[in-house]
């Protein structure tokens, strides 16, 4: 199993928004995130990068 963490514009620890993401999904213009126990986070802004080797996805905002 692969689960990733998501940042916002860069991959710093002080822009992490959701560990152990499972499933990433839109729903009115925003990115939905999933995490492993099922907590949907919902972001403003779009895919930058998903790294599926280094488990890393980055999600441009404004």
């Amino acid at each position: 199993m692969c689960l990733a963490a998501a940042y916002k514009n860069t991959q710093t620890p002080e822009n992490l928004v959701c560990k152990f993401v499972s499933t990433i999904g839109f729903r009115d213009k925003k990115v939905v995130l999933t995490d492993i126990l099922g907590e949907e986070i919902e972001v403003d802004g779009e895919l930058s990068t998903v790294d599926l080797v280094k488990n890393v996805v980055v999600i441009r905002c404004a």
